[in-house]
């Protein structure tokens, strides 16, 4: 009876080891830390979000990737790819929204500053008169998984519309 077990027993673990590759796959996937992300990546991640997007070419001066992706998620918003020379992508990636505002400066002041004290993710600025920016940044140096990237993305989302329903009715988003 022992002799029929024990070819059993390996079999069973053989079973075991197969059938556990893909999740250890999986897993270590999971895992990946990335320092950077090449745009191409990004744009995955963005359809992964269920985000439509348009790819801008622009003129990244060495600075800013020569592209940006401008989502329309009910709200319009941007995002830019900064620190992109390494061979790991963009390290850092700046989420932007502009606002235009027809308030008074003291209204757009309060909101702004009421807005930066209650909302640690997020900052938002006059850029002039008219118009107001939220942005917030995810910083990849030293590496993040690609489920905190899309946490992050969906804590922005969920941001840009709060901060939307903020400015007053007869402000529109541009």
């Amino acid at each position: 009876m022992r002799k029929t077990l024990k070819p059993l027993f390996r079999l069973l673990v053989l079973l075991t080891v197969f059938c556990a590759a893909p999740a250890l796959s999986d897993t270590a996937s999971a895992l990946r830390l990335y320092n950077g992300i090449s745009m191409d990546d990004l744009a995955e991640t963005l359809l992964l979000e269920g985000l439509r997007f348009v790819q801008v070419p622009i003129d990244g001066k060495g600075i800013v990737s020569n592209q940006r992706f401008d989502i329309t998620d009910g709200v319009e918003w941007s995002v830019l790819g900064y620190d992109c020379e390494g061979e790991d992508g963009c390290s850092e990636l700046q989420l932007r929204s502009v606002f235009q505002t027809s308030a008074t400066a003291a209204t757009v002041f309060v909101q702004l500053n009421t807005w930066n004290s209650s909302n640690r993710f997020t900052r938002a600025y006059a850029m002039n008169k008219t118009n107001v920016i939220l942005e917030m940044d995810i910083y990849l140096s030293g590496g993040q998984s690609l489920k905190n990237i899309r946490e992050q993305i969906t804590i922005w989302r969920q941001s840009v519309r709060r901060f939307s329903s903020t400015m007053t009715p007869d402000d529109a988003n541009l």
